[in-house]
């Protein structure tokens, strides 16, 4: 006979009108976890606001059989601005799973008492004094990128636009 289980690992997300949907129940939190991150790499495209894992330990009546793990929460990216900033306030940590985009947030593992950010795509890491001071400057970032991309494309808009002008006469 198999192997008795203990306990098992549900990963769910709640969407933006209260409905919590579990995406399943494994013997391992590694599985469970790497579902959920899964999962939240397409969370672009629903209205997600929260999401969890909770260990259940089996033949346990009552509310001591359920621990919360991990307990996140969905903003706004500073960087992308799509609604793919994940947020676990417990353990001070934030990731992007955007697609291209990965902005993140975690405390220093040298010194609890700073906080680093960064943005992979273009190595940016900055040391910050607070959680909002790293959420400040991923907002300068992003509004810098858009800031370039906007006079970017403000520029390319002018030029075509020329060449229409230029191609009627």
């Amino acid at each position: 006979m198999g192997e008795s289980i203990s306990r098992v690992f549900v990963p769910s997300v709640t969407e933006e009108d209260g409905n919590t949907l579990s995406l399943g129940c494994f013997s391992t939190e590694e599985v469970a976890w790497q579902v959920l991150r899964t999962f939240l790499n397409k969370s672009e495209q629903m209205l997600l606001t929260k999401c969890s894992v909770v260990v259940w330990d089996i033949d346990i009546v009552g509310e001591e059989a359920m621990t919360v793990l991990s307990s996140m929460e969905c903003k706004d990216c500073p960087v992308c601005s799509r609604r793919t900033f994940w947020i676990d306030t417990d353990n001070f940590s934030a990731l992007c799973h955007g697609t291209a985009c990965s902005a993140w947030i975690e405390e220093n593992t040298v010194d609890p008492e700073i906080i680093d950010c960064g943005w992979p795509t273009i190595r940016f890491l900055k040391q910050n004094k607070s959680i909002d001071e790293a959420v400040e400057a991923l907002f300068k970032l992003g509004d810098k990128l858009k800031s370039a991309g906007a006079e970017r494309m403000a520029k390319e808009n002018a030029e075509n636009l020329i060449g229409e002008n230029n191609t009627e006469e």
